[in-house]
C-alpha cells in the first residue's frame, strides 16, 4: 500500500447503517463538522462489488483518525470488516490512530468473536476465502484491544458528547496552522520523529538548530502536529526570546492545564508550580527560540525533566550550546536549490514553479536569498505580481543591500555577540569565506580577539561553519548581513574595504583612512598611481592586505614602467599582520618595519627565487606562522628559514621545480604542518626532518620521493598523506605510527603495509597499491573506521577484520583477485556503515551488520543470496534485515534469487539494480530519490511508476521486451530521466508535468516515435540513436537549455525549433541527422558548433549572432553554403573540418586570419 500524503480527513466514521446511521454515528457527524472537523462518513449500503473502492480506500488511508462504531450487527458487513483491516493497516505501517466505540457490544465479544460476532463470522466462511476470514478476525482482534469509548449504561447524548470533547483534544485543540506555501520537508521530518521516539515511558527531548530564517519553528510545527494526537496536554511556546520567564511559565501551566493560572511572582515561584501541577502529567511541548539557559531551566528543567515519562520537548534555537544536556540535537541547513526555487514560485507566483519568461530572473532571486526559507518569502511576496522590470530593478539592488525584514531577523544573532566575536564574524564577512580557518587563526590571535573561544560561539550560534579542508563558510545572507553593518558602520568608521573595485575610490578620501583595518586590492595602474602618493603610509592600522594581479599578459604578471618605480616607493605598514599578494612582483620593495609584525605571508604563484632579496627583509618578522608559496614555480630550494623558529605552517605546494628542502627546516621546533604536495622534482629527504618534533601534518602527494625513512623524533604526526607518489616503494613509520590517525598511501608503489603500532589510526587508504595480504596484526588497529582498498591485489579480507570494531567503512572497487567467501566476520562488526566491494570471483556474501546504510556489491557470478539468511530466500528478502540502508547497488549477472520485494527498506533512497537476468520488477520502497534498473530478461512489457512521487533520478536501461512506461507523467519532483536501449519503447506519456527535469537522455530506443511535452526548466537534451523520431518535444523546451543539445543519429528528423530563446545553450551537436535542412535562431551564447554526416544541411539563418563561437567541427556536411564570414568569430579557436565546398566561403583576408591562429587546425587540409 502507498504512504498516505498529509491527512486530508480528520475522522473517518465506519459504521453499520441500519445499526447507528439514525442514532450515534448522526449525532457524532455533526457535532464534528460543526465543529470545522472534516469527516468521511460512509454509507456501506450503497457499496457494490466484492472489493474495497479506491475512494473509500483513499479516504481510510486519508484521515487521521479512524473510528469504527461496533454495534451488534457490525461483524455482519463484509464492507464494515474490510475497512476495518485497511484501519489496521494504515496504523501498523504510519501510525495512524483507530479510537473504537463499543456501542452496544462488549470489547470482549469484538476480540475474541463470540456472540453475534462469532455467528456473523460463521456466515462469512462460505462466501470468502480461507485468508480473508482471516484477516478479518485478526483484525477484529487488534481492534477489540484498542483502549476506546464504551457505552455501557449511559446516556447516549451524555456519551457522544464526551466521545466528541476526546476528539477535539486529539484533533482540534492541539493543530497548529502552517503555511499553506509550505514545500516538502518529509526528510527532515522523518528525522526527527526517528529521534524523538514512539510512545514510550521514556522522555525525550530533541533540540532543533540553525541559523535564524531556515525554517526551525515550522519544522517544529510540522513535527508537534503530527505528535499532538498522541498527547491529551500539549503547549506551543512561540518567541521565547520576546517574553519573560514568568510570562512563560504562567502560559505553561494555563494551557497544559486548560485554564487561566493566577499570577507568578518570581521564576523560583514558577519552577515550583511546574514541578509539583504538571509532574504527573504527560507533555507534548515545544520551546521556540530559545536564546539562554535560563529559559531552559525555568521551563523544562533540561537534565531532571519536571514531567511524566512519555513526554516530548522540542527546542529550537541559533545556539547549539544551549543544547547541551538534550538527548538529540538536529542542525537544519539551508534548503537545496529545487525546493529553494519552488518555495519562491509558490510566493512570487502562486504556484510550484515560475512561467517560463521568469525562470532565469527566479534563478537569480534564488541564488541572491541564499536558499533561506525566511530571504525566500519575503522577496518573493515583495516581487509578486510586479513586472520583469520591476523584477530586475529590485534584483540588483538586493545583490549590495539586503532586504530590511530579512536582515533585522538575521541581526538578533549578530547582536548578542561579544565585541571581539562580532570583529571575527565582520572579517570572515567581509574578507574569509573559503580560507583556511587554521592560517587566519593566527592573525586574530595575535590581535586579541581570542579565536578558539569566538569561533566556538559562532559555530554554535550557527553565523558561520568550519566546512571540508578547514575552510571558513558563511551564508550568503548572513556574509551580506556583515558587509552592510560595516557599510553602516563607515560613516563613523571605516574599517574595511572588500570590493577591489572600489578600494581606491575609498583611499582617496583622506578623512578615515586612517581607520582601515582590512582592505582588498587590485594591482593595477590606479594602485600605481595610489603608492606613488605615498598614501599607504596614512594606513597606519592595516593588518590585513590582500593585493589581487590583473592577468594582462601571458605571463599572468602586470607589468609597471620602471625597476627604479619600486625602488623609490616602498610600502610602510606597521602593523600589518596578514599580507595575501599571489603573482607578488619581485622587485616590489617593502619596507623591514611593514614586515615586523607579519605572522602569515602569503606569496602564491610568484616568481621569486631562493636569491630573492626579500627574504633578508622577512627574517624581521620573527613572529611569522604561515608562509604560503603555492605554485611557485621558479622556486628550486627553500630558502634559508633559520630566522622564522615561531613558523607553524610551511605550504610549497605546486612548487613544480622544487628540488630541495633547506636544512634549515630542522630549526622550525613548532612546524605543525608542510605541505609538499605535487612538487614533481622533489625526491630526497633533508636529513633534518626527524627534528621536526611538533610536526602534525605532511603532505607529500605526486612527489618523486622513493622512501619514507623512519623518523623517530615525530612522535606528534598525526597526517601523512603520500597519494600519487608512483616511486615509493619503501615505507617505515615505527617512529610515528603511535600517533598517526590518517594514512594515505594510495597509488604508490607499496606491496606490503608499513610496519608500526598503529593504534590510534582512524583512516587507511592502500588502494591502487601492489599489497596483496593485509597482516593478522591489522587488528590492533582498533581506532581504525574507514579502510579503503580498491584495485589492489588482495585475495581475500582477512579474519581479523572483526577486531576493528570501530571500523565504519570497507571499500574495495576492482579487487579483481578478491574470490570465494566474503568472511563470515564482516557480519560482527557493530559499526559498519558502508561496504563497497566489486570482483568477479565473489561467490557468496555473508550476513551483514543492521547498521548498514550504503552496500555496494558488483560481481559477475552466481551470488546464492541465499547464504544472507537462515530462512528461506522465497520467505524473506536477503536484505530484510538492513533496515536503515539507504543506498543500495546491485550489479550481478547471476544473482539467485533476486528479492522480490524491497519495500522493507524504508530508509533506501538510491537503488540501482544492474542484473541481466531481472525477469520481474521487484516490489520497491516508494521513498526513492533514486532509482536506476538494468534488465535484459525483464519479461514486463510495461511498468507503472506513478507512486514514485518522491524520485529525482530516473534510469531504465537495457530492457528489451519493455514497450510502455506509465507513470512518468505523475512524477513531479523528477530532474534527470535517462532511457537506454529500450529497443520495444513505442512511446512515452506527455511529459509536460515535469516541472522540475532539468536533464532529458534518451537512447537507443529505435521504436519510439515521439518526445510530448514542454519541458520549461530542461537544461539539457541528449537525443541519440532515435531511428523513428521525427518530432521534437514543445519548442518551449529549448528556451532554458543551458549546456549541451545534442542529436544523435535521427534519420527521420527535419526539423529543429528556432534557438532564438536558448539564451545559455553552450554547445549545438548534430550527428547524422541527414533531413535537417536548416539551423534556425540566434546562438549567441553557443561556444561550441558540431556537425557530422548532415548532409541537406544548407545554412544557419543567423550565422552572425555566433559572437562567442571558439569550436567549429564540420563532417560530411557536402550541402552547407555559408558559415564563416571575414568580419565573425573573433573568438575562434579550433576549426575541423571536412566539407570541401567550406574553404571558398573564406577570402583571402579570412585565410590569413585564422589560418595565423595558434590554435586553429585542419582547416586549409584539402
Amino acid at each position: 500500500m502507498e504512504k498516505p500524503k498529509e491527512p486530508y480527513y480528520d475522522v473517518f466514521l465506519s459504521f453499520r447503517g441500519s445499526d447507528t446511521r439514525d442514532d450515534i454515528t448522526d449525532y457524532l457527524y455533526h457535532y464534528l463538522t460543526d465543529a470545522g472537523i472534516r469527516v468521511f462518513r460512509d454509507n456501506e449500503e450503497l457499496h457494490v462489488g466484492e472489493e474495497i473502492g479506491p475512494e473509500l480506500l483513499h479516504a481510510i488511508k486519508q484521515s487521521k483518525i479512524s473510528i469504527p462504531i461496533f454495534s451488534k450487527d457490525y461483524a455482519a458487513s463484509k464492507w464494515c470488516l474490510m475497512e476495518l483491516v485497511q484501519m489496521v493497516e494504515c496504523k501498523e505501517k504510519w501510525g495512524q490512530k483507530i479510537i473504537p466505540i463499543f456501542y452496544d457490544v462488549e470489547p470482549r465479544i469484538v476480540r475474541k468473536q463470540t456472540a453475534t460476532y462469532g455467528e456473523a463470522i460463521q456466515s462469512h466462511i462460505d462466501k470468502h476465502t480461507d485468508k480473508t476470514i482471516q484477516n478479518w478476525k485478526a483484525a477484529l482482534n487488534k481492534v477489540g484491544k484498542l483502549k476506546g469509548c464504551e457505552l455501557n449504561k449511559r446516556g447516549k447524548g451524555e456519551f457522544t458528547k464526551e466521545v466528541f470533547q476526546k476528539l477535539l483534544i486529539k484533533l482540534k485543540r492541539n493543530y497548529l496552522a502552517v503555511s499553506n506555501c509550505l514545500v516538502e520537508m518529509d526528510d527532515q521530518v522523518d528525522q526527527i520523529m526517528e529521534k524523538i521516539g514512539e510512545q514510550t515511558v521514556v522522555t525525550k527531548i530533541v533540540g532543533i538548530y540553525g541559523m535564524g530564517g531556515v525554517g526551525k519553528t515550522t519544522l517544529a510545527t510540522i513535527v508537534y502536529n503530527k505528535l499532538s494526537t498522541d498527547f491529551d496536554y500539549c503547549c506551543f511556546l512561540s518567541n521565547i526570546r520576546e517574553i519573560e520567564i514568568v510570562s512563560l511559565q504562567k502560559q505553561l501551566i494555563s494551557k497544559v492545564l486548560r485554564k487561566e493560572w493566577p499570577s507568578i511572582d518570581s521564576i523560583n515561584e514558577g519552577i515550583t508550580k511546574i514541578k509539583n501541577r504538571l509532574s504527573s502529567t504527560k507533555v507534548l511541548l515545544v520551546l521556540d527560540d530559545v536564546d539562554q539557559n535560563t529559559q531552559l531551566n525555568a521551563l523544562v528543567g533540561v537534565g531532571e525533566c519536571w514531567f511524566r515519562g512519555g513526554s516530548k520537548v522540542i527546542i529550537t534555537t541559533r545556539d547549539r550550546e544551549l543544547l547541551k544536556r538534550v538527548d538529540f540535537q538536529h542542525e537544519l541547513t539551508e534548503m537545496d536549490f529545487d525546493h529553494s526555487l519552488q518555495l519562491f514560485s509558490r510566493h512570487a507566483f502562486g504556484r510550484d514553479y515560475p512561467p517560463a519568461e521568469y525562470v532565469p530572473l527566479s534563478q537569480k532571486a534564488v541564488e541572491i536569498c541564499g536558499h533561506l526559507p525566511l530571504a525566500l518569502e519575503i522577496i518573493g511576496s515583495l516581487l509578486y505580481g510586479n513586472d520583469i522590470n520591476k523584477w530586475k530593478n529590485v534584483l540588483n539592488k538586493l545583490k549590495t543591500i539586503p532586504n530590511k525584514e530579512v536582515k533585522s531577523k538575521l541581526n538578533i544573532s549578530f547582536e548578542a555577540l561579544e565585541t571581539q566575536e562580532q570583529e571575527i564574524f565582520l572579517d570572515v564577512c567581509c574578507f574569509f569565506v573559503g580560507f583556511d580557518v587554521r592560517i587566519v587563526t593566527y592573525m586574530w590571535d595575535i590581535c586579541k580577539f581570542f579565536p578558539e573561544c569566538s569561533l566556538e560561539v559562532l559555530k554554535q550560534r550557527s553565523l558561520i561553519k568550519i566546512a571540508e579542508g578547514n575552510k571558513l563558510w558563511a551564508h550568503d545572507q548572513l556574509r551580506d548581513l556583515g558587509r552592510d553593518i560595516v557599510r553602516e558602520r563607515a560613516k563613523e568608521k571605516q574599517s574595511r574595504v572588500w570590493d577591489d573595485e572600489k578600494a581606491i575610490d575609498v583611499l582617496e578620501i583622506k578623512e578615515g583612512r586612517e581607520n582601515i583595518e582590512a582592505i582588498r586590492l587590485k594591482f593595477d595602474h590606479q594602485f600605481q598611481d595610489f603608492i606613488e602618493k605615498e598614501k599607504f603610509e596614512s594606513l597606519s592600522k592595516l593588518r590585513f592586505l590582500q593585493v589581487d594581479c590583473v592577468y594582462l599578459n601571458e605571463n599572468n604578471v602586470q607589468h609597471f614602467p620602471s625597476t627604479n618605480w619600486f625602488q623609490r616607493n616602498p610600502i610602510m605598514l606597521p602593523k600589518l599582520r596578514f599580507l595575501s599578494w599571489h603573482n607578488f612582483p619581485i622587485l616590489f620593495q617593502v619596507t623591514a618595519r611593514s614586515l615586523m609584525k607579519l605572522v602569515i605571508l602569503d606569496l602564491s604563484r610568484s616568481g621569486i627565487t631562493c636569491g630573492w632579496e626579500g627574504w633578508n627583509l622577512l627574517k624581521m618578522a620573527k613572529n611569522l606562522k604561515a608562509l604560503n608559496l603555492t605554485g611557485c614555480r621558479e622556486l628550486r630550494r627553500t630558502p634559508d628559514l633559520s630566522a622564522h623558529e615561531n613558523l607553524k605552517q610551511l605550504i610549497l605546494q605546486q612548487c613544480n621545480n622544487l628540488v630541495q628542502v633547506d636544512r634549515s627546516i630542522g630549526k622550525l621546533k613548532h612546524l605543525v604542518l608542510l605541505n609538499l604536495k605535487y612538487c614533481q622534482k622533489f625526491n630526497t629527504w633533508p636529513d633534518q626532518m626527524e627534528e621536526l618534533e611538533a610536526l602534525t601534518e605532511l603532505h607529500v602527494d605526486g612527489t618523486s620521493i622513493t622512501n619514507i625513512p623512519e623518523w623517530k623524533g615525530m612522535e606528534k604526526l598525526e597526517t601523512l598523506s603520500a597519494t600519487s607518489c608512483r616511486s615509493l616503494s619503501k615505507c617505515n613509520l615505527a617512529g610515528c605510527s603511535t600517533s598517526l590517525l590518517y594514512l594515505d598511501l594510495s597509488k604508490t608503489g607499496i606491496s606490503e603495509l608499513p610496519f608500526g603500532n598503529f593504534g590510534s589510526l582512524v583512516e587507511l587508504n592502500l588502494s591502487q597499491t601492489s599489497i596483496r595480504e593485509l597482516p593478522n596484526s591489522i587488528e590492533t588497529m582498533k581506532n581504525l573506521r574507514v579502510l579503503r582498498m580498491s584495485c589492489t591485489p588482495l585475495e581475500k579480507l582477512p579474519s581479523a577484520l572483526r577486531m576493528l570494531e570501530k571500523l565504519e567503512e570497507i571499500e574495495a572497487y576492482d579487487c579483481k583477485n578478491f574470490c570465494g567467501e566474503i568472511s563470515s566476520e564482516i557480519g560482527r562488526l557493530p559499526f559498519l556503515r558502508i561496504l563497497r566491494l566489486t570482483s568477479e570471483g565473489i561467490f557468496s556474501i555473508p550476513k551483514l551488520p543492521e547498521s548498514m546504510t550504503e552496500l555496494h556489491l558488483s560481481n559477475y557470478r552466481q551470488v546464492p543470496w541465499s547464504k544472507l539468511s537462515n530462512q528461506s530466500p522465497s520467505h524473506l528478502a536477503p536484505i530484510r534485515g538492513l533496515r536503515k540502508l539507504e543506498s543500495l547497488f546491485l550489479c550481478c549477472d547471476g544473482l539467485v534469487p533476486l528479492p522480490s520485494d524491497f519495500s522493507p527498506l524504508a530508509k533506501l533512497r538510491k537503488l540501482s539494480l544492474i542484473v541481466n537476468n531481472l525477469e520481474c520488477l521487484p516490489r520497491l520502497p516508494q521513498n526513492l530519490s533514486d532509482l536506476c534498473f538494468h534488465g535484459r530478461r525483464l519479461r514486463e512489457k510495461s511498468i507503472d511508476l506513478s507512486n514514485f512521487e518522491k524520485l529525482l533520478r530516473l534510469e531504465v536501461s537495457y530492457c528489451e521486451q519493455l514497450i510502455e512506461i506509465q507513470g512518468l507523467e505523475y512524477l513531479k519532483n523528477l530532474r534527470a530521466l535517462r532511457l537506454i536501449y529500450l529497443r520495444s519503447l513505442v512511446k512515452l506519456p506527455d511529459l509536460s508535468g515535469l516541472k522540475k527535469l532539468k536533464t532529458l537522455f534518451i537512447c537507443s530506443c529505435p521504436n519510439l516515435v515521439e518526445v510530448q511535452g514542454q519541458l520549461e526548466l530542461l537544461e539539457e537534451l541528449d537525443l541519440n540513436d532515435l531511428e523513428s523520431l521525427a518530432k521534437l518535444p514543445d519548442p518551449l523546451t529549448f528556451k532554458h537549455i543551458k549546456r549541451w543539445l545534442l542529436l544523435w543519429d535521427i534519420p527521420l528528423l527535419e526539423k529543429l525549433p528556432d534557438l532564438t530563446h536558448a539564451k545559455e545553450l553552450k554547445g549545438l551537436n548534430l550527428r547524422n541527422c541527414p533531413r535537417v535542412v536548416e539551423i534556425r535562431g540566434r546562438l549567441e551564447s553557443v561556444w561550441s558548433l558540431q556537425f557530422f554526416g548532415c548532409g541537406s544541411l544548407r545554412q544557419f539563418s543567423d550565422p552572425s549572432s555566433f559572437k562567442k563561437l571558439e569550436h567549429l567541427f564540420i563532417n560530411q556536411c557536402e550541402s552547407l553554403e555559408e558559415i564563416l564570414k571575414s568580419n565573425e568569430y573573433e573568438g575562434l579557436k579550433k576549426v575541423r573540418r571536412s566539407c570541401r565546398v567550406l574553404p571558398r566561403f573564406l577570402d583571402k583576408k579570412s585565410r590569413r586570419k585564422y589560418s595565423n591562429t595558434r590554435v586553429v587546425t585542419n582547416i586549409f587540409s584539402k
